[in-house]
């Protein structure tokens, strides 16, 4: 089980890179107040994303978003429906639905590059809640 493995050294660089490239990016167009906490959960992040714990990174991902619009104020930095996504993820995956769950011992098999992708959308909201620059500059 691959998940359950340590990435090899070049796939943890090439994720790490990845996620560098990803954080300067929207660093460089201008960044706001940062809570504490929100700061800290993405030392966390990067190492889940590293891992690739996918489904993790998700839900640190989305508690990052929630507690870096509760301490700017700043509710618009994502726009709406990418922050419903994320918070119907998150919330998905915390809240087990039992006769349909979200996530299933299948998906940690054979769904894995769905969530990767997953991951890396919700890695990159984490960014444009923290680093908000001019809504122009939105992806």
């Amino acid at each position: 089980m691959d998940q359950l493995e340590l990435p090899d050294a070049l796939t943890w660089d090439e994720r790490r890179l990845w996620f560098e490239r990803r954080q300067q990016e929207r660093a460089s167009l201008g960044g706001s107040r940062f809570s504490e906490q929100a700061t800290a959960l993405v030392i966390e992040l990067q190492a889940c994303f590293c891992a690739g714990a996918w489904v993790a990174a998700v839900i640190l991902a989305g508690a990052i978003v929630e507690s870096q619009a509760e301490v700017t104020g700043r509710h618009d930095a994502i726009p709406a429906e990418e922050l419903l996504w994320l918070r119907r993820l998150r919330n998905d995956l915390l809240h087990e639905n039992r006769r349909e769950p979200l996530l299933t011992l299948e998906d940690q098999w054979i769904n894995r590059p769905d969530w990767e992708k997953a991951a890396r959308r919700a890695v990159s909201l984490v960014f444009l809640a923290m680093y908000p620059g001019d809504p122009a500059t939105r992806p």
